[in-house]
């Protein structure tokens, strides 16, 4: 890989961190201001969070093992 190739790689990676952080910061704010308006929605909110999370470790999974299950034994 050329110098600049690599460079471009990393510039990119950067930028993603740059907007994940940047979200993170802002979903955090938003969350901030959901509970001190309204709890109750704020507990739903955190509900909805950690089903999200259990449906993606469940989708990594499926994921993870049919990408296993497809490759080539090796010898």
């Amino acid at each position: 890989m050329s110098k600049s190739a690599g460079r471009a790689s990393v510039d990119t990676l950067s930028r993603v961190v740059e907007l994940l952080v940047e979200h993170k910061i802002r979903l955090d704010a938003w969350e901030d201001v959901l509970k001190e308006t309204n709890p109750l929605i704020h507990e739903y909110y955190l509900g909805t969070i950690e089903n999200l999370r259990s449906q993606k470790a469940a989708e990594v999974n499926r994921v993870l093992a049919q990408t296993l299950n497809s490759q080539p034994a090796k010898s």
